[in-house]
């Protein structure tokens, strides 16, 4: 986990001229074309991560602050992983943790636990090992971004409405093209979800997320080939 995971490593040109050329050219036959069928159980899986965002948004974080700690944590990787194969016993590998998919605060907590025992260890200090004795010592301390949140849950519908928007279409982004939440994040950071669910939201229902997800990502991944990401930076690749 980086100390400020808004700085997180960025992606070499490889990776990301591999999630442009599978968005601009699925059908190209020098593409590995990872795109997958969108599944009953995927769609409960974008629904929990959705509940988990607004948990966030509910308990006073603000989503610029907590989407890059989230999308780039050692626990999203984790999750990447038992969100595709088996949610129920992934997890429970990373520092003994409970199945914490059954109640989003308590990912939240964890995660600003992680990333407060992290942020005092020196860079060459080993992580893991450093995160396991806590666990093992249950050294488990509020860590300050919790004890500074507001005594009273947010309630504001529009936020929380983003929010769970936002981490409905994080997952869906990486179940369509199998990427991990640090990938998608790369593409698209906080600010430009932001942009796009204010345009976005006008043209699908919000409320009906499970029926437009695979369509609200085709037009972030219109964004990513025709903005984001523009042709002349891998135009030699096609």
């Amino acid at each position: 986990m980086s100390r400020d995971p808004s700085k997180s490593r960025p992606l070499s040109a490889n990776v990301k001229r591999m999630m442009w050329l599978e968005r601009a050219a699925p059908e190209n036959s020098k593409v590995l074309n990872a795109q997958r069928t969108f599944t009953d159980k995927d769609k409960i899986y974008c629904h929990k991560q959705g509940k988990l965002f607004m948990e966030a948004a509910a308990m006073g974080f603000k989503m610029e602050d907590f989407v890059p700690l989230y999308m780039n944590s050692q626990l999203a990787g984790v999750l990447d992983y038992c969100f595709s194969c088996s949610a129920e016993t992934a997890l429970t590998g990373l520092l003994q943790i409970p199945v914490l998919l059954q109640n989003p605060r308590t990912i939240i907590e964890s995660l600003y636990w992680i990333e407060d025992i992290v942020s005092k260890a020196k860079e060459t200090d080993n992580k893991s090992l450093i995160l396991s004795k806590a666990y093992e010592a249950e050294v488990k301390h509020t860590p300050k971004a919790l004890l500074e949140l507001p005594s009273t849950e947010n309630t504001d519908i529009e936020e929380l409405s983003y929010a769970y928007w936002l981490g409905y279409i994080y997952r869906c982004e990486c179940v369509i093209h199998d990427e991990s939440s640090r990938m998608v994040y790369s593409a698209f950071d906080e600010a430009v979800m932001h942009s796009a669910y204010k345009e976005i939201i006008q043209t699908f229902d919000k409320d009906n997320l499970s029926e437009c997800a695979k369509e609200i990502c085709a037009c972030l991944d219109k964004l990513l080939v025709e903005k984001i990401w523009p042709e002349s930076n891998h135009k030699k690749y096609m």
